[in-house]
């Protein structure tokens, strides 16, 4: 709250008023409780000329205990010609002083009271009492009237002001009140992004660098590797100082649950600038990270209680989001943990397929990548190709485990898995976007493939993606009607039908993988394969 702006605007408001009531013919003088005076508003000769005077000194102080056990206050004359017109100030509900408004009458001009003031400022008696004639001095008997107008117009100017800073005051509030309600309203609309801890993140510091002045804001997490979009690295909007990652991640490491708000000249001030606040990230009771807002920039080099409140209102939000993201995570990692179980067990049912489905999985996801997807879509493709062949339980195992050709009969019953598959995965919500994957990939681009012998972009790009995968992982395996081929055998036995099996953009894609990670995998495979075992017993 900016309150020197607000005693700016009552100053100002109240000289003005005095001016106009000086204008007059009224002099305003300021008391304390004790009836010491203060400084006036406007400095003049009849001001002069009265507060130099020990008469009206005396007779402000004199009265002063009485006017602070009074109610009502009544105007007094303080000796002849001069009137005292007092009205209470206030601070909060304590008596502050008094505002005195001084009525000079004719009957100063005729009283030896004059001669008196005009020798405690060293001014000559009948020059003043020609300035007080020229100004028209108040009647004797119109003094009530003058002190009642006075009294009532003061107390409403000041009443007026009161209001006026009060509106100011709440208009400040309801600022920072709305700037909060919108970072907050921005940052819960983004919260169900859970799958998007770093971007949420961003998003939360880039709300409040916009918000606070501060030269940058940043989260640093303790957290290990479990959410691995985020892990251990400093997330931060602004321009933080190089080399500063190190020192937060300490502080990280040793706050406690209350937050730090560094001072002028300790460690975090000197290093990351002043009015630095950190606010602790906690999840029942246990600090997982810290929101730091450093170096404040403006006038103010304090953190403000706003500030503060902001800080601490976010960090709280931040921990609720990381709380779900975490769970989402642990969730995610469950269910595709049991998707690789599955599949796993599907591709043991053949010795010759064992890890087919995660092979397939990860070139499905390095294609996915190269052709440009996000990283949502390369992990559902990733999940498509480890499911591509779930209906694959549906099939009877020896027709899968078969040596020597299939019949016609044992082929349908093959042709039968992209259908049972998807039918399978049909009612589970997650797996709504890659079901055409499983559905269609033994489609041909050119037509003739299976089940329902669509072409082109008719075929869904997961499933062309996942076409070539599979093609790639099937050729590179031994089979029970065949030896494994090299890796350049098959990919020119691709090459051949690429725009009749493959669609050419992604082949081209395709062909230009990395297979290092893929041949990593498939060595892992291979050592705990049946076959393996087979061939070392021959």
């Amino acid at each position: 709250m900016n309150t020197s702006k607000c005693t700016q605007t009552s100053h100002t408001n109240i000289s003005s008023f005095a001016s106009l009531v000086r204008d007059a013919g009224m002099v305003v003088l300021h008391c304390d409780a004790n009836g010491q005076l203060g400084p006036s508003e406007k400095t003049d000769w009849l001001t002069d000329l009265l507060s130099a005077s020990s008469l009206v000194r005396t007779a402000i102080t004199s009265n002063c205990s009485s006017w602070n056990s009074q109610e009502v206050l009544d105007p007094i004359e303080a000796f002849q010609g001069v009137w005292l017109v007092p009205v209470r100030k206030s601070s909060g509900r304590r008596n502050s002083g008094f505002s005195v408004g001084v009525i000079v009458t004719d009957a100063l001009c005729a009283s030896e009271y004059l001669h008196v003031l005009c020798q405690a400022s060293g001014a000559d008696a009948k020059i003043v009492r020609d300035m007080l004639l020229s100004i028209s001095p108040v009647a004797t008997h119109d003094v009530g009237r003058i002190a009642a107008m006075f009294q009532f117009a003061w107390n409403a100017q000041t009443s007026n002001e009161d209001n006026q800073n009060t509106m100011e005051s709440v208009g400040r509030e309801l600022a920072d009140s709305y700037e909060e309600i919108s970072l907050l309203y921005t940052i819960t609309s983004s919260m169900n992004s859970v799958n998007h801890p770093k971007r949420f993140v961003e998003l939360v510091c880039n709300e409040l660098l916009q918000t606070l002045p501060y030269t940058w804001i940043g989260v640093q997490l303790r957290i290990g590797e479990r959410l691995p979009r985020i892990g251990s690295e400093l997330v931060f909007a602004g321009e933080a100082p190089t080399n500063i990652s190190g020192m937060v991640r300490s502080i990280t490491n040793d706050i406690d649950q209350s937050p730090i708000v560094s001072g002028g000249d300790d460690v975090v001030a000197n290093r990351l600038g002043q009015a630095t606040v950190i606010e602790p990230i906690m999840i029942d009771g246990d600090v997982i990270g810290v929101l730091v807002a450093a170096n404040k920039q403006g006038n103010d080099s304090e953190a403000s209680s706003v500030d503060i409140k902001l800080l601490s209102a976010t960090a709280s939000q931040l921990a609720i989001f990381l709380e779900n993201a975490l769970l989402y995570e642990d969730l995610s990692a469950t269910f595709l943990g049991t998707l690789e179980a599955l599949t796993a067990s599907i591709d043991a049912k053949d010795k010759y397929t064992s890890g087919h489905s995660q092979r397939v999985a990860l070139l499905t996801a390095q294609l996915a990548e190269s052709y440009g997807l996000d990283s949502d879509q390369v992990d559902r493709y990733r999940i498509a190709g480890l499911v591509h062949d779930i209906g694959k339980i549906g099939v009877p195992e020896y027709v899968l485990t078969k040596n020597g050709d299939l019949t016609n009969d044992e082929y349908a019953e093959i042709q039968k898995h992209p259908e049972i598959g998807a039918k399978i995965l049909k009612d589970i919500p997650q797996m709504e976007d890659i079901l055409g994957g499983v559905m269609h990939h033994h489609e041909k681009y050119a037509g003739g493939g299976y089940p329902h012998g669509i072409t082109g972009e008719e075929i869904p790009l997961v499933a062309r993606m996942i076409t070539l995968a599979d093609t790639f992982d099937a050729m590179s395996s031994s089979r029970t009607y065949r030896k494994a081929m090299n890796r350049n055998a098959v990919l020119d036995e691709m090459r051949r039908v690429v725009g009749l099996q493959f669609d050419p953009e992604l082949a081209e894609h395709f062909f230009a993988l990395d297979f290092s990670q893929w041949e990593k995998l498939m060595v892992e495979h291979q050592a705990w394969s049946p076959i393996t075992d087979e061939r070392k017993a021959a």
